[in-house]
């Protein structure tokens, strides 16, 4: 990695924490430069304005997000109920790393910025979008394999989930504890049997 692209990601990967906790619109080009430690001129370089640096924030945190999602997928190939409960366990992994301080980047931006930017709200849309494919994916391989019952719709069951880690994540923020987390999978694998892993 050249030096310019490793400036560019360090400033991503060091102001992606300070956005996550303090929000986009309450974040300013200060807090940025104070957080990264880069010079005002070294940040103009790479992102002309907050928002260049915001979209390019949130493309990285996704690529790294499904990346660390798809590396914790250790069910074999046979067991789509199991890769499914990999992807939960992972979740509630991640944030409690984090001590559930943050929430979820994606969540807390839909609701900071859906109603305002048609930029921002296109690529949430596009990571909420890969996350809910994913998980069709496996639904529809565990409906083939006879392991889910065929009266269950694959993508509003996908929306379901994601909906209902969604909420636990915020609430495990809130309460700074994973019992919400825990719990909604709790309830996800009674709905989808799942067998604890």
């Amino acid at each position: 990695m050249r030096k310019g692209e490793a400036t560019r990601l360090r400033i991503l990967n060091t102001a992606r924490p300070l956005i996550n906790k303090k929000g986009f619109k309450d974040t300013s080009i200060q807090d940025i430069i104070v957080e990264t430690g880069v010079k005002k001129g070294n940040l103009y370089f790479h992102f002309p304005n907050k928002d260049a640096l915001g979209l390019a924030l949130l493309e990285e945190a996704g690529d790294q997000y499904f990346d660390y999602l798809l590396k914790s997928i250790k069910s074999a190939d046979s067991d789509p109920i199991g890769k499914i409960s990999d992807l939960l366990n992972a979740i509630l992994r991640y944030h409690r790393r984090r001590q559930f301080v943050g929430g979820c980047i994606f969540g807390n931006t839909a609701l900071e910025m859906s109603d305002t930017d048609k930029a921002y709200t296109e690529l949430i849309r596009r990571i909420f979008n890969r996350w809910t494919d994913n998980i069709v994916g496996y639904l529809k391989q565990a409906i083939e394999a006879g392991l889910l019952s065929d009266e269950i719709d694959p993508k509003p069951m996908a929306r379901h989930i994601i909906a209902a880690m969604e909420g636990s994540i915020m609430m495990a923020r809130l309460y700074k504890q994973e019992a919400p987390i825990k719990e909604s999978i709790g309830y996800i694998r009674t709905l989808l049997r799942m067998k604890d892993k």
